[in-house]
């Protein structure tokens, strides 16, 4: 008798963690971060995003996104010069209240909103214009989304073009903000690879 039930506390002793992970909630797993993609932001001055908006033709019935949106400046512009909607994607979360914040105090919220997201993980095909400031490497990450947007659509770059890709129009311009050179790139879909490219 005294076995028997020294036996079954053991095994309720055994089974105890087993029982009490199982009642507990499962743990998120945490998703990338800015770091994870080596990013770090730094805001466009708005004579540069003004550029970029007429190379890439934009007008009210576009609908903007801009990858990586930081403060949500681009978009904001967008829908304050030309009426047109805008989507700003931002995967940190603190960016994402600045250009919130940003947007409410532009009085821009029935045309543009922010969505915090990984930008690798989006469907671009309704976009009608690409706004990017990244890496080369991580606009050549994008590229198996960019070659589903629809045809005539346009992607326009700040400083880095998207590798392997031919361009339509590269501008060069000293910002009247920074005091710095700009380059522009600009790209319409669908894109087209470069001879070396398509080796």
């Amino acid at each position: 008798m005294f076995h028997s039930a020294a036996r079954i506390v053991g095994c309720l002793l055994l089974l105890f963690p087993l029982l009490l992970s199982a009642s507990l909630p499962a743990r998120e797993e945490a998703g990338p971060t800015p770091k994870a993609y080596n990013v770090v932001y730094v805001g466009t001055p708005y004579d540069v995003i003004s550029i970029m908006l007429e190379m890439a033709r934009t007008g009210k019935e576009d609908l903007v996104y801009d990858l990586g949106c930081g403060d949500g400046r681009m978009v904001i512009l967008a829908a304050q010069k030309y009426g047109c909607r805008g989507i700003g994607y931002e995967i940190d979360p603190e960016m994402v209240r600045a250009s919130e914040a940003n947007v409410t105090a532009n009085g821009v919220q029935e045309l543009v909103k922010i969505v915090q997201a990984d930008m690798f993980t989006l469907d671009l095909s309704e976009a009608s214009v690409i706004m990017l400031y990244l890496l080369p490497e991580l606009n050549r990450k994008l590229l198996p989304q960019l070659d589903r947007m629809k045809p005539g659509s346009r992607v326009i770059c700040h400083n880095y073009g998207i590798p392997g890709i031919e361009a339509d129009q590269t501008l060069t311009y000293l910002s009247n903000e920074d005091q710095t050179t700009h380059v522009m790139t600009l790209y319409t879909t669908p894109l087209r690879r470069t001879a070396a490219a398509r080796q």
